[in-house]
């Protein structure tokens, strides 16, 4: 177990609280996952107050080889678990997957490694997500044929990204700046870190389903 833990290709970062209604499909489109090389799932479970962290635990009972846990005594927050979750992951790639949203391509990591293998030049790869409402899919999160690469001026404007549909070059942000820990949201702040990095670049394709609520 430990060789896979310290040689995955993939680190696959989520973050969880209070998502025990949601928590488990967002960890079977994880598991789903077909690839060629070695993929790992870190969760950190932030002390949530309902069954998400019996239901982490079964999960990490049942992939001990696939599932690594970090559950911290007390609630440390969105941004420190984060950090902390992202802290852990040993892959050359992370994906970001938080736990009320999942991804519904099976190929999604493969995808989109073979995708950053391919451009040396992005920092970062992203795709296209469909929209949750409480009332059912509405939607898509950007308008197919949209452009292929975001600048740091289109990250002022807005944030187009879902979180759920993200893998970056984890040695691009292995340490982060003070500042980033003083905030209430991680996402956009990260985007903007990694393209003074490199380039941005979108797969339009809907690869996975961004829950709003």
């Amino acid at each position: 177990m430990a060789a896979i833990f310290e040689s995955p290709k993939v680190s696959v970062c989520m973050i969880t609280y209070n998502h025990a209604p949601y928590i488990a499909q967002a960890i079977e489109s994880v598991l789903m996952q077909k690839t060629d090389f070695l993929v790992e799932l870190v969760i950190g479970e932030d002390c949530s107050t309902d069954d998400t962290r019996a239901i982490v635990r079964e999960y990490g009972e049942r992939y001990p080889d696939r599932i690594r846990l970090l559950l911290p005594n007390h609630n440390l927050g969105m941004i420190p678990n984060f950090v902390a979750t992202m802290d852990a992951c040993n892959g050359q790639y992370i994906a970001l997957l938080e736990g009320d949203d999942y991804w519904t391509d099976p190929l999604k990591l493969q995808k989109q490694v073979d995708f950053l293998e391919a451009h040396p030049e992005c920092s970062m790869c992203f795709h296209n997500v469909a929209l949750l409402h409480q009332n059912g899919l509405e939607g898509l999160k950007r308008s197919p044929g949209a452009g292929a690469e975001l600048t740091i001026e289109d990250l002022l404007l807005a944030n187009p990204v879902s979180t759920c549909s993200v893998v970056f070059r984890h040695a691009l942000v292995e340490e982060l700046p003070e500042w980033y820990f003083e905030l209430i949201m991680g996402d956009w702040s990260l985007w903007v870190l990694l393209a003074q990095r490199g380039k941005l670049s979108y797969i339009d394709q809907v690869m996975g389903v961004y829950r709003v609520h």
